[in-house]
């Protein structure tokens, strides 16, 4: 018999290591990270300020991801709770909007506790809402599909356009691919899901014309692949450029730990957006690939576990929580290799953040729950049934 006591014998026993070993390899790489790049920002107090405050953050989360893996996730399907925590979560939301004349930008200040981003507490409630009503749709129905839609745009309609208000366009290209994600796994029909593709290109064109911001950052994408090589310009902007540098210079095997140059205030944000930049000029292609092989990893055991998951209300949450990670990731890759334009969204669990890191945690806790849940049913299952 295991010396531990039962609560640490189940988290030992029924959790995917694979998935939980990519996650702490992606902290670890992060703290690598904030530690080098956020040691020398002229506005740290101490060489080790950024680190104490990512380690806190880090443990918060931590602390979150143990207690929601450890409760019931179909105790969140309540239908009140569903709603109640879309409704507070869009209110927050609203907040930075409402009163961005008066200096709010994105981040709300709760007295004695520090900013937040409501973002990151409604992206999660959006993906509960999503596979709350998801589960509970007659998909099979054709007469079903569009107040299906209808019903899902108070949702994610409401936030893309509160997020494109603040304005923030890039979580709002990130949540729109969330939630179509969400919809195909769910098996919506094209025939419904068809109209939503050419109604995001359009808005897009318009948003092109009509915001300078979004017109500017795109332009500057688009003449840095023009002037790439040539010299007339730095390609894809001073931060895209100072970061593809950094990268170049690290070469194969990276500079070292210590070594790299951009941590001199060379590439703004290198210890947020452009965090794989930094492990890129430190750590060289080795430490990119294990950063890409372990955000891999990590989705794939996510969709594993979804797959196994004993509820399709279980599913939906894993996979939309995995999906958004995912993709939250691969577009911070792009963005800082000028792929895309700069879109300003941080890779999850490697770039310094608060709200950002505490939130990713807490989703790897409620993945993690379906997936020891899904262990659970099967022992169960073989113990009625076992095998001949």
């Amino acid at each position: 018999m295991s010396k531990f006591p039962l609560p640490l014998r189940w988290r030992l026993d029924d959790v995917d290591s694979w998935f939980v070993g990519s996650v702490l390899v992606l902290c670890l790489l992060g703290t690598l990270a904030v530690y080098g790049a956020g040691s020398f920002r002229p506005e740290a107090h101490g060489q080790h300020f950024y680190l104490i405050k990512h380690l806190q953050r880090l443990a918060i989360g931590m602390v979150a991801a143990v207690i929601l893996g450890s409760m019931d996730h179909v105790w969140f399907r309540r239908r009140w709770l569903i709603w109640t925590g879309l409704v507070v979560a869009l209110g927050l939301t609203a907040i930075p909007v409402v009163l961005r004349g008066f200096g709010i930008d994105r981040w709300v200040e709760i007295p004695g506790l520090g900013q937040f981003q409501p973002l990151e507490l409604a992206k999660v409630a959006m993906v509960f809402f999503l596979a709350y009503r998801l589960s509970m749709s007659r998909l099979d129905n054709p007469l079903a599909g569009k107040p299906l839609l209808i019903t899902l745009a108070a949702g994610p309609g409401v936030l893309v356009l509160l997020l494109a208000l603040q304005p923030n366009f890039g979580n709002v290209v990130v949540m729109s691919l969330v939630t179509l994600l969400m919809l195909v796994l769910a098996g919506v029909s094209w025939r419904w899901l068809a109209p939503v593709l050419p109604a995001g290109l359009l808005a897009g064109v318009v948003g092109y014309h009509l915001v300078s911001k979004l017109h500017t950052r795109i332009d500057v994408w688009y003449h840095g692949w023009q002037n790439l090589g040539t010299g007339e310009a730095p390609p894809f902007g001073y931060q895209v450029h100072q970061s593809l540098l950094g990268m170049g210079a690290g070469g194969w095997r990276g500079l070292g730990p210590g070594n790299s140059h951009n941590k001199f205030a060379f590439l703004p944000e290198n210890h947020t957006d452009f965090a794989f930049s930094f492990l890129g000029e430190e750590l060289g292609l080795v430490g990119t690939l294990l950063v890409v092989a372990a955000l891999l990893m990590m989705v794939w055991r996510t969709m594993v576990i979804a797959q196994r998951a004993p509820t399709r209300f279980g599913q939906l949450l894993a996979a939309g929580l995995g999906g958004m990670l995912f993709i939250y990731g691969t577009a911070n890759i792009a963005m800082v290799t000028g792929v895309i334009p700069v879109m300003g969204v941080p890779l999850p669990y490697v770039s310094y953040g608060g709200s950002a890191l505490i939130t990713n945690l807490a989703a790897v806790g409620l993945i993690l729950n379906v997936d020891r849940q899904g262990r659970g049913r099967r022992r169960a299952s073989h113990s009625r049934h076992p095998a001949i």
